[in-house]
């Protein structure tokens, strides 16, 4: 007979059906629940015990994540599972989101075969890396007693202190730690000894303060007294990068029936065809699933590949800020303006007429955050906020892009401003700017400086920044169109198709940049103040014979 001890925090319905199934397949079945599960939930499970005399619940503990009650909550089952069936050659340890992936009948030939063999992973701390991420042999050689998911703040500062002050405990005689999964099956010969091994109250004193101890305390205990031991697991398990276990879901049903093992863990508690296949007694004469393991390390390959670098564009929270020099990873072009707004005023409204274009507005100004329409949120609620903004604005433009990747989404931006944005964006081969070069002279003419002095060097100021905004920097990845006023005024139809032409599909239209706007206010200044710079003089007549054409062809119309 085959016992099992379950773990279970949470979904009592779910734990009830895989508790049925095992004792249904003549398992004894121990049962544990957190303390913290409301009696009304944990009535749904007690319906059960009345009709599987093959189920036992274990004496409640509150088990925190990491903490030694999970490892006396395992104890309590162990004793209540030798207590209940004497007859019990191996006990597995399994949580309430496992699943058996292959007929219990299979998995009790298999330990027939191998009766004295303890199925655990036990790998000598000093031999294999198997920590993943966090404490290693810290684990054992400093004292725990806060826990790091509810009380990370003193737990950091307990380890910090520890370390000052060099404290170093020792492991009990006659012990060596390991480590490994806390999803084995041990003979039975093997819980005996570890249950009846007199110094087992030491041992319980001293892995109560370390960390994560249901990852040791089995496996230090097994490396002890197991008479043969092997690391490949009865439970098949995979995790990622951070040593977070992956969940499976309905579309993994093909891949769980050819994985390694008899049981699957972490199953999703709304993965109803998961359930409802391998919970069905028909499960029994279903044929074995031809086992393909390079398919499986394809599957988990590509996953952990996923888990490190992500998908273009979305930027998530295992993933590395970029640095400076660094680009965005956007999931599609998007056009930026910077400064041709002011010559073509209605382009902005135009853009966001048209289908397939998200037209924003000033999303990195550095007192707002203009959306399209002025929207406070965007698909997958990404705020109008400045510290969710200033934050990880790489991310956050990476999110913006990936948030509409149906459309394309066009902003203003002026590249003058030397937030990391602004460099991170001219190194995003996904970026269009259409700048305009000499915007200076815009600026210029809204400033209404009379003194000739003061003109002079405000015009020097202003072109030696354009000459430095990272719009043409050397390590350019987007691609910058730079067109000057000059171009605009006198190359009309000419310059509109050049622009045009370094647009994606839905703004590819000339039409947007035919009918540029100087205005009367550049037109004064231009001819008050042509003689400040040379640049202002070859400009004005320029300026003038366009705005002289579009008052004729205004009165026209």
């Amino acid at each position: 007979m085959i016992g099992a001890v379950v773990l279970a925090h949470e979904e009592p319905r779910r734990t009830a059906r895989l508790a049925s199934h095992l004792a249904r397949s003549g398992c004894g079945v121990a049962v544990h629940f957190d303390a913290r599960l409301s009696a009304e939930k944990l009535a749904q499970f007690d319906r059960l015990l009345s009709r599987h005399p093959n189920v036992a619940m274990v004496p409640r503990r509150r088990c925190d994540w990491g903490t030694f009650a999970l490892v006396e909550a395992a104890l309590d089952g162990l004793r209540l599972v030798r207590q209940r069936w004497p007859q019990v050659t191996h006990v597995c340890q399994l949580s309430g989101a496992c699943l058996p992936t292959k007929p219990i009948a299979t998995l009790k030939a298999h330990l027939d075969r191998h009766a004295d063999v303890d199925f655990i992973e036990a790998v000598p701390l000093d031999s294999d890396p198997w920590v993943v991420d966090g404490l290693s042999t810290e684990r054992f050689t400093l004292y725990h007693p806060f826990s790091w998911r509810r009380r990370k703040w003193l737990f950091d500062r307990n380890v910090s202190l520890q370390r000052a002050l060099r404290v170093r405990r020792r492991m009990p005689r006659g012990l060596a730690p390991h480590l490994g999964s806390q999803w084995w099956c041990l003979s039975r010969a093997t819980v005996d000894a570890i249950l009846d091994d007199p110094q087992l109250p030491a041992y319980r004193r001293f892995f109560r303060h370390t960390w994560i101890p249901d990852e040791s305390f089995f496996q230090t205990l097994a490396a002890k007294h197991s008479r043969a031991r092997t690391g490949a697991p009865l439970t098949f398990a995979r995790f990622d990068p951070q040593g977070q276990p992956y969940v499976f879901y309905d579309d993994h049903l093909d891949l769980l029936r050819q994985a390694d093992g008899f049981f699957a863990r972490k199953i999703w508690r709304g993965a109803n065809a998961l359930y409802d296949a391998f919970l069905d007694p028909a499960l029994d004469d279903l044929p074995h699933a031809e086992r393909d393991p390079d398919a499986i390390d394809r599957h988990f390959g590509a996953a952990r590949n996923r888990h490190r670098s992500g998908r273009p564009g979305l930027i998530f929270h295992g993933s590395r800020a970029p640095r400076l020099r660094d680009a965005p990873r956007t999931a599609r072009p998007y056009v930026v303006l910077d400064g041709l707004e002011r010559v073509f005023p209605d382009l902005p409204a135009e853009l966001g007429r048209r289908a397939d274009v998200v037209m924003h507005g000033r999303v990195f100004h550095p007192q707002r955050v203009e959306f399209a329409q002025g929207a406070p949120a965007v698909p997958g609620n990404l705020t109008a906020s400045l510290q969710v903004r200033d934050w990880a604005p790489h991310q956050f433009l990476s999110n913006l892009i990936w948030s509409r990747r149906d459309a394309t989404q066009c902003l203003i931006h002026d590249f003058r401003n030397t937030a990391p944005i602004s460099g991170l964006m001219v190194r995003d081969p996904n970026a269009i700017i259409l700048q305009l070069s000499d915007r200076w002279i815009l600026d210029l003419a809204d400033l209404r400086i009379a003194d000739e002095a003061v003109l002079a060097w405000a015009v020097r100021m202003h072109m030696a920044a354009a000459d430095q905004t990272v719009a043409h920097a050397g390590d350019t990845r987007a691609t910058v169109l730079r067109v000057s006023l000059a171009d605009i005024a006198e190359g009309g139809l000419t310059t509109a198709e050049r622009i045009a032409a370094a647009l994606p599909e839905p703004v590819r239209d000339p039409g947007l940049f035919s009918s540029p706007v100087f205005g009367a206010r550049l037109l004064r200044f231009l001819k008050r103040r042509a003689a400040a710079h040379p640049a202002l003089g070859q400009l004005t007549p320029m300026v003038r014979r366009h705005e002289d054409m579009r008052r004729v062809l205004s009165r026209k119309t």
